[in-house]
């Protein structure tokens, strides 16, 4: 059984209300931020808005929008600091690097870490022997008669 839609729907400002609330999030709002500026009455509204809005503009974009959405927020966090980190400040160059970072893996930049490891066969029977060896080299001596 589908969603009843409301009648109300694609009426202009419901939409421009839903888009109002997917600027906020864009710009970090909680959802009860979302409900008190744009007007609905719970957060749950403003959350239910959202979805809406999700859905009517991902249907063909995917989860590509929300990744936009992520790194539009990396570039407007980078453009905050920037002008501190290229003075010098080097709290600020610490903050431009761990944006780079995240926005580096958002989009895949990093190259696959491989490993390259060798593998040797051990013959087990000379494994016992080095064990036996060093069991003799930690015991403590024995005193002879």
């Amino acid at each position: 059984m589908a969603a009843r839609r409301s009648p109300n729907a694609d009426k202009p400002e419901v939409i421009d209300r839903e888009r109002q609330v997917v600027e906020l999030k864009r710009a970090g709002a909680t959802y009860d931020d979302c409900a008190r500026i744009v007007g609905y009455a719970t957060p749950q509204g403003a959350y239910l808005a959202f979805q809406r809005a999700l859905k009517r503009t991902l249907i063909a974009a995917g989860t590509e929008e929300l990744r936009e959405i992520e790194l539009d927020r990396l570039d407007r966090l980078q453009r905050g600091v920037w002008s501190a980190a290229a003075s010098g400040d080097v709290q600020a160059i610490n903050t431009v690097l761990r944006i780079m970072d995240r926005r580096a893996r958002y989009l895949g930049l990093d190259a696959p870490v491989t490993a390259h490891l060798t593998v040797e066969q051990v013959d087990t029977s000379s494994v016992d022997a080095e064990v036996l060896r060093l069991v003799a080299l930690l015991s403590p001596p024995t005193a002879t008669a």
